[in-house]
């Protein structure tokens, strides 16, 4: 099925609750065509997600990787999301959506799903799931968010945090693409995407036979120590 996805929207939390005509969940909903449920520890084995951290670990042993810089970046990242999850959890709960097949897939956290392949005792995440009202059934025994305050209570955001979504429109299979928000708590861990290229050009000029295997991402870098190489 092809559809049109809207573009990034930003919305402020706020104390007073949201217009229909102005809530970002509501707008997700499509008049009824969509609909959105909160599972607070669904299993990671129900959540089908590519590249695995394997797939990384090849795609970075190749003999040119940089024709694919984006990726590279998301090396790092990873890396740094496993060390700062060994710390203080996962902060952000995933975006899943429900298309009728029989695992989730996943937009919004898919470095979190490779980084719980490295922490073994992290077996359940928490998820928001989007998809279509035909398949409201399924679900029925999940709570169900319909409107933006209720999404942001779930987030545990203080008023006035920034959210950001990528909408799809009404023939889609679900209804809320992408999400992201600003939060101290993890601020540290998502440099932007030129830092991350950059610096890991950095790491391997001064580590240049490396072989990348899932281990690597187990020990953290500084990364900050390779800015100026």
């Amino acid at each position: 099925m092809k559809y049109w996805l809207n573009g990034i929207k930003t919305y402020t939390q706020t104390i007073l609750p949201y217009l229909a005509d102005v809530d970002p969940i509501v707008k997700s909903l499509h008049n009824g065509e969509h609909c959105l449920f909160w599972d607070p520890g669904i299993h990671k084995n129900r959540i089908h997600y590519k590249p695995t951290v394997q797939d990384q670990c090849d795609f970075m042993n190749l003999k040119d990787i940089w024709f694919d810089p984006y990726r590279v970046a998301t090396i790092v990242k990873l890396n740094m999301f496993v060390a700062d999850i060994k710390l203080q959890g996962i902060v952000k709960p995933l975006m899943l959506y429900y298309d009728g097949e029989q695992k989730f897939s996943i937009n919004t956290g898919e470095n979190r799903m490779r980084a719980v392949e490295r922490l073994p005792e992290i077996t359940v995440l928490e998820s928001f799931i989007s998809t279509h009202t035909k398949h409201a059934d399924q679900f029925k025994h999940l709570p169900q968010i319909e409107n933006f305050e209720q999404f942001t209570e779930i987030c545990r955001t203080p008023v006035g945090s920034q959210f950001m979504f990528t909408f799809t429109d009404k023939d889609a299979p679900y209804g809320i693409f992408w999400y992201e928000y600003n939060s101290e708590r993890t601020r540290a861990v998502t440099p932007g995407y030129e830092w991350c290229e950059k610096v890991m050009r950095g790491y391997l000029k001064h580590n240049p036979h490396v072989t990348f295997t899932p281990e690597w991402f187990d020990k953290p870098i500084d990364w900050k120590s390779y800015e100026s190489s």
